[in-house]
C-alpha cells in the first residue's frame, strides 16, 4: 500500500494577532514616554546670574521661590558684563541685572530653547513687577530666520537616529555570516555619510544651522556613531530582538527627554537625571553648543558621544572573543558561529563545563 504524502500543518493566524498586540503596546509605551516627559514642564533648578546688590537677591529668590518653588537657583555675580558672559556661555540659562536706578534687565538665550526663555521672561518679569521696575530684554543668542521655532537641533537628532536603527538591521542581516568588524567598518561609514548627509540639508540647504559645518559634522558623526554601535552591540548579544531594545531607548525614552522639544530642566524627575547621559540629549546641546554659543559647554556632551561608542566596541570585541573560542573548536562551522547570539555561546561553554566531570580518586590513582 503506498505511503500517504505527509501533509504540512496548517499555519495558524494568531502570529498576525500577536503582531497587532505588540504594535498597540508599543503605542502605550511611547505614549507613556512622551506625555510623562511633555505633559507638565516646569523648570527644576534653573540657574539664573543676577548682578544685584545682596538685599536685592535675598528678596529675589524668595519671590521666585514662594511662585515657583525649587524652579530657579541665583547665582550671584559681580557685574553685569558677568551675567551677560555667563548666559552666553550657557553657565547660566538665564541673567537679570539690577542696577541702582532705571530699568531691569532680563537676560536670555533663545537658542538655548524657546520654552526656557519664555519660562525665564515670565518669571524675572514678573519679579520686576514686585519690585516696581521696568524690564527689558536683552537676547544675546537669537534664534535664526532659518529656525523660528529652535526645533532644527531635534530635527538633526532623528535624521540620525531614525536611519542608524533601520540601518542596523540591514547590516545585521546581511552582515550575519561574517565577523562583527565588518559590521563595525559599515557602521562608520554610514556614521561619516550620515552626518555629513545631515549637515549640508539642515545648514546649505535650509539655513538652520550654519556657521560650523566642521563642528556639525563631528558632533553628526559621533551621535549617529553611538546609535549604530550600540544597536550592532545589542544585536551581537542576544540577536536582531536587540534591536526593540536600541529603540525603547533611543526612540521611545531618549527623543522625550532630548531636550529639542522640553528643555532637561523642566523634565519631571527620573528623566531630568538621566538625559544628559543619553546621546540624544548630547547631540542636541552638542549642535547648540557649536551653532549659537562658541563651542562652550561642548566638554560633556563629547564625553557621553565617546562613552557609547567605545562602550558599545567593549562589547563587541568581547563577543567576536567568544566567535573565535568557537572557531578553534570548530573551524569548519564559522559562519554559523558568527550568525549565533553572544549569550547563547556563553551558555554553551557553561554547559560544556557542566559536564565535565573531574577523575575519580582511583582513576587518578591508575594514572599515577
Amino acid at each position: 500500500m503506498p505511503e500517504q504524502p505527509q501533509t504540512k500543518p496548517q499555519p495558524s493566524p494568531r502570529r498576525v494577532f500577536v503582531v497587532a498586540v505588540f504594535a498597540g503596546l508599543l503605542a502605550l509605551v511611547l505614549a507613556l514616554s512622551f506625555g510623562y516627559a511633555d505633559h507638565d514642564p516646569r523648570p527644576h533648578g534653573v540657574r539664573i546670574a543676577v548682578s544685584a546688590p545682596a538685599a536685592v537677591r535675598r528678596h529675589l529668590a524668595a519671590g521666585l521661590q514662594h511662585a515657583v518653588p525649587g524652579g530657579f537657583d541665583l547665582v550671584g555675580v559681580r557685574t553685569p558684563q558677568n551675567a551677560i558672559s555667563d548666559v552666553r556661555t550657557q553657565s547660566t540659562a538665564g541673567g537679570l541685572v539690577v542696577p541702582a536706578t532705571g530699568p531691569v534687565t532680563i537676560v536670555t538665550a533663545g537658542a538655548g530653547g524657546t520654552s526656557q526663555q519664555q519660562a525665564i521672561t515670565a518669571a524675572l518679569t514678573a519679579a520686576s513687577a514686585a519690585m516696581h521696575r521696568e524690564p527689558r530684554s536683552l537676547d544675546v543668542a537669537p534664534l535664526p530666520a532659518g529656525d523660528r521655532a529652535g526645533l532644527s537641533s531635534f530635527v538633526f537628532v532623528l535624521a540620525l537616529l531614525i536611519p542608524s536603527v533601520l540601518g542596523s538591521v540591514g547590516l545585521f542581516l546581511v552582515g550575519l555570516r561574517f565577523r562583527l568588524w565588518w559590521r563595525v567598518a559599515a557602521g562608520v561609514l554610514f556614521a561619516l555619510i550620515a552626518a555629513c548627509g545631515c549637515t549640508l540639508v539642515m545648514d546649505t540647504v535650509f539655513g538652520a544651522l550654519t556657521g560650523a559645518a566642521g563642528g556639525l559634522i563631528a558632533v553628526g558623526f559621533l551621535g549617529a556613531l553611538s546609535f549604530v554601535l550600540f544597536v550592532a552591540a545589542i544585536q551581537a548579544v542576544v540577536g536582531l530582538p536587540g534591536t526593540g531594545l536600541a529603540a525603547l531607548a533611543f526612540i521611545f525614552v531618549g527623543n522625550a527627554i532630548s531636550g529639542g522639544s522640553v528643555p532637561v530642566d523642566f523634565l519631571p524627575n527620573g528623566f531630568r537625571q538621566i538625559a544628559p547621559w543619553l546621546p540624544n540629549g548630547a547631540i542636541v546641546r552638542g549642535v547648540r553648543d557649536v551653532v549659537y554659543f562658541g563651542g562652550h559647554g561642548l566638554g560633556h556632551p563629547l564625553l557621553v558621544l565617546f562613552l557609547w561608542p567605545a562602550a558599545s566596541l567593549v562589547v563587541l570585541a568581547g563577543v567576536d572573543f567568544l566567535h573565535l573560542a568557537e572557531r578553534r573548536r570548530t573551524p569548519a562551522l564559522a559562519h554559523e558561529i558568527y550568525m549565533t547570539p553572544g549569550f547563547v555561546h556563553v551558555r554553551r561553554q557553561l554547559a560544556r563545563r557542566g559536564t565535565q566531570t573531574p577523575p575519580t580518586d582511583a582513576g587518578a590513582a591508575r594514572a599515577g
